[in-house]
C-alpha cells in the first residue's frame, strides 16, 4: 500500500514515537510511507533516519485553545489549505490509505472522507463522555475512518459508545527501549548529590493535565518527613503554553522545596534519564490514556507510582509493579513514595514485576505484531 501519515507534532513524546513506530513497521512491511508533519522537531530526524520522507505542513490540528469562534475560523482557513494540499499528494503518489495518528489531527479523517480514500484513525485521548468535543469527535471519527485503534481498554471504552465496534480496535503501545541496567548513570553526580541520595522523578510534557503541579505538592508533603530523596522533573511544553513554567517555579517557591527539586526542562536521553531514577512517579490528575513513559518505567525496571485513573490502571499492578494512588491526596502518595525510598529491596521486587510484566504485554515485538495486523486486516 501506499500510505500517508498525518501527525500533528513533531516531538518524540508518546503519540508521536508510536507514530514512529508505526511507520517504521509499514515500511519494513514493504509499504510506500510518507508522513506530513505540522512542525519541525525531532521527529523529523527520526524519520530521515529510518529512509521514510517527512513534509512540513500546517495541519490545522483542533488544539483546546482554538475552541472559540476566532480560533475556529483560523482553523478552517487552515484545513482548507491542508486539504488542497493532501488531496495533490494523494494523486501524486497515488495514496490508497491515510494514517491519522491521534483525535485532534482531524484534517486526516477529512481529507480521506472526501477523497474516498480510506483511513485508519489511531487513539491517544480520553474526553469527557457526552461532552460537545467527545461528541463531535466521535460523530466525525465514525464517519471517516475504516479502522479506529484504541491504545488502551480505557480509551476503547470511552469511544465505544459514539465510535462502531466494528471498527474499533484495542493495540496497547509497546516500545523499543534500550537496555541500560547494567550501565552506570551520571545523573546524580551532575547534580552534585551524593551518591546515596534516591532520585524520584516524573517524566511528561508540561501541561493542564500530567500533573506536574499535583507532584509539587507531593513533593512537599514529603519535605514534611525526614527523607533522603531528591526530585526530578523532565519536559518541555507545548507552544503556547509556556507560561506554566512560570507557575510551576512559583509553586516551587511557595511550597519552600526549591533545593530538593531539579527541573530538567526538555532533554533527549530518556532512556538514561530513567535508568538514573530509583522511583517513577506519573501523577496525572485527569485520566491519561495509556502513558507510553509508564512502560518506559517499567522496561527500566522502576517502580512506578501513578494516580489510579485512565490507562495506568491497566499497566500498573497495584501492590506488585508499583502503586495506583488517589488524586487530591499528597499525604497517601506521599507515604507510598517513602515506603519505597526507605526500602531498597521493595523498590526492585516492584521494578522487576514490572519488567516482567512489560516483556509480556507491552514489547515492542507484541506491538508491532499487532499494529501490522490491524493494517492488513484493511482491504483497499
Amino acid at each position: 500500500m501506499n500510505i500517508l501519515i498525518v501527525n500533528g507534532a513533531s516531538d518524540i513524546y508518546g503519540a508521536s514515537r508510536i507514530c514512529f513506530q508505526t511507520a517504521h513497521k509499514l515500511k519494513k512491511n514493504g509499504h510506500q510511507v510518507q508522513v506530513l508533519l505540522s512542525e519541525e522537531g525531532p521527529l523529523v530526524q527520526a524519520l530521515n533516519n529510518v529512509g521514510i520522507p517527512s513534509s512540513i505542513v500546517r495541519l490545522g490540528v483542533l488544539r483546546k485553545k482554538y475552541f472559540s469562534v476566532l480560533g475556529l475560523v483560523n482553523r478552517i482557513r487552515v484545513l482548507i489549505t491542508a486539504f488542497f494540499i493532501i488531496k495533490k499528494i494523494c494523486k501524486e503518489q497515488k495514496i490508497n490509505l491515510i494514517y491519522t495518528n491521534a483525535i485532534p489531527v482531524v484534517i486526516g479523517g477529512i481529507a480521506s472522507k472526501l477523497l474516498g480514500i480510506k483511513n485508519v484513525w489511531h487513539l491517544h485521548e480520553i474526553l469527557p463522555e457526552n461532552g460537545f468535543q467527545h461528541r463531535f469527535f466521535g460523530w466525525l471519527i465514525n464517519r471517516c475512518s475504516s479502522k479506529v485503534i484504541a491504545v488502551s481498554k480505557a480509551v476503547y471504552d470511552n469511544w465505544s459508545s459514539k465510535i462502531s465496534v466494528d471498527k474499533l480496535v484495542l493495540v496497547y503501545n509497546g516500545i523499543d527501549f534500550p537496555n541500560l541496567s547494567n550501565q552506570a548513570t551520571e545523573l546524580g553526580a551532575s547534580l552534585g548529590l551524593p551518591s546515596q541520595k534516591i532520585l524520584v522523578g516524573m517524566i511528561g510534557r508540561v501541561n493542564l493535565y500530567k500533573g506536574q503541579e499535583y507532584f509539587l505538592e507531593i513533593v512537599a508533603e514529603i519535605n514534611k518527613h525526614p527523607h533522603n530523596c531528591h526530585f526530578v522533573m523532565v519536559g518541555d511544553a507545548y507552544k503556547g503554553y509556556e507560561y506554566l513554567y512560570d507557575e510551576l517555579s512559583a509553586q516551587k517557591k511557595r511550597l519552600g522545596i526549591e533545593a530538593v527539586v531539579t527541573d530538567l526542562g526538555y532533554r533527549t536521553d530518556i532512556a538514561s534519564i530513567m535508568n538514573a531514577l530509583d522511583i517513577f512517579v506519573l501523577p496525572s490528575i485527569k485520566p491519561d490514556p495509556f502513558p507510553t513513559v509508564i512502560l518506559e518505567a517499567m522496561a527500566a525496571q522502576k517502580p512506578v507510582v501513578a494516580t489510579q485513573q485512565g490507562g495506568a490502571c491497566e499497566s500498573v499492578v497495584h501492590g506488585l509493579t508499583g502503586y495506583l494512588v488517589p488524586l487530591q491526596d499528597p499525604a497517601t502518595v506521599a507515604a507510598h513514595i517513602l515506603a519505597l525510598a526507605q526500602n531498597e529491596s521493595l523498590r526492585n521486587e516492584m521494578g522487576l514485576a514490572g519488567y516482567q510484566r512489560f516483556q509480556n504485554l507491552y514489547s515492542f515485538e507484541n506491538f508491532e505484531t499487532n499494529i501490522a495486523a490491524a493494517f492488513e486486516s484493511i482491504a483497499v
